[in-house]
C-alpha cells in the first residue's frame, strides 16, 4: 500500500523520478510519482488550482517520456 503524500509531494516525487540514474529503480519512482500526480489531480477537482495543473499534465507526459527510454 502506498503511503499517504501532501498534495506539493508530487513535485519532489517527480524531481527524484526523473533524476533516477539506476534504471532498475526508474520504473518504480516513475509509478509512485505518477500516482502522487494522479492523486493530486483528484483532489484537485474539489478545489482547482489551473496552473498547478499545467504542471503536472507537463510533468505526466514527461514522465511517460523517460519511462519509455
Amino acid at each position: 500500500m502506498q503511503p499517504s503524500h501532501s498534495s506539493s509531494d508530487w513535485k519532489s516525487l517527480y524531481e527524484v523520478a526523473i533524476r533516477e540514474t539506476d534504471r532498475k529503480k526508474l520504473p518504480e519512482r516513475i509509478a509512485i510519482a505518477k500516482n502522487a500526480i494522479l492523486n493530486r489531480i483528484e483532489q484537485s477537482i474539489r478545489n482547482p488550482a489551473l496552473g498547478d495543473h499545467c504542471a503536472m499534465d507537463a510533468a505526466l507526459r514527461n514522465l511517460r517520456r523517460i519511462g519509455r527510454a
